[in-house]
């Protein structure tokens, strides 16, 4: 059984999945059953969770990146396409390197990943309207920390089952190591893009706390962007919230149906926003 006390530091969380791929290359699926929360949260269909496919538990440079970024998992499945290109071109750069650290570090599907590539624009929007250095524009671009709620890859995530389990779970391998990790962030507020995570950060026993929400149905600033051709006030929601354990702020928005990054008549009102908590730190 998977231990519940947090990692002591940040190398102890590095070298707990440095261990975990060393299992996963001799036995993917023993190594899956191991894992007593997603083995029993394994999904079906379109959420299967692929033990197979190469986990994913985070991407980038622990100790160096612009900002850290919540996501689901890894968009890998055996059934798209994309996992065929994934395996062909970056796999065998996992093989090549001592450990997963090393191999993560570079984040490898950054500048080629469509997901990454929206948010590689968003990010240096947020940045440039901030008046701070432009994360891609720098001399040696400075990339995110992406942290994944789950590390198994499936072609759709599921829904996510809020339990006692599940707020243990997250508390470990998520939110505290981003507590250890935030000092090494240029942009000191947690970035989240969907539902998910506002339904978790909603849930009474997750330990999150509402600091301000703005939407088109909820305190809505007077310059919220119209649709032009539909003429009704785009639908989206913005929100930043507080984790108990660590007063580390995360930010929040989504738009029903959708994970896509808000666009740019979205700038001034998401950073205004940003600037009032900004302030707080």
């Amino acid at each position: 059984m998977e231990s519940t006390k947090n990692f002591k530091n940040i190398k102890d969380y590095l070298h707990h999945w440095d261990l975990f791929f060393k299992e996963w290359k001799k036995d993917k699926k023993g190594t899956f059953n191991k894992d007593i929360v997603w083995k029993n949260r394994k999904g079906k269909g379109k959420t299967e969770l692929e033990y197979d496919v190469l986990p994913q538990p985070y991407l980038g440079n622990i100790h160096d990146h612009s900002v850290i970024t919540l996501n689901l998992n890894p968009s890998r499945s055996k059934k798209n396409k994309e996992n065929i290109e994934f395996e062909e071109n970056y796999l065998p750069k996992f093989k090549e390197k001592e450990n997963y650290y090393e191999y993560a570090e570079s984040f490898p599907t950054y500048d080629t990943h469509p997901f990454w590539k929206k948010q590689i624009d968003w990010i240096d929007r947020i940045f440039e309207k901030l008046g701070k250095e432009t994360p891609s524009k720098n001399s040696e671009p400075l990339k995110p920390f992406a942290i994944e709620i789950c590390p198994w890859g499936s072609q759709s995530f599921q829904k996510l089952k809020i339990d006692t389990q599940m707020i243990s779970y997250l508390d470990k391998n998520v939110f505290d190591i981003i507590k250890k990790v935030n000092k090494h962030s240029k942009f000191k507020i947690v970035l989240s893009v969907g539902k998910a995570y506002y339904d978790f950060f909603e849930h009474k026993k997750s330990g999150f706390k509402l600091e301000e929400e703005i939407s088109n149905l909820k305190n809505c600033p007077k310059n919220w962007p119209r649709h032009k051709r539909k003429n009704h006030l785009y639908n989206r929601r913005f929100s930043i919230w507080t984790h108990s354990k660590s007063e580390i702020k995360y930010f929040n928005t989504y738009a029903p149906g959708s994970n896509s990054t808000p666009g740019v008549h979205f700038d001034e009102i998401q950073n205004d926003l940003i600037k009032r908590h900004l302030q707080k730190n």
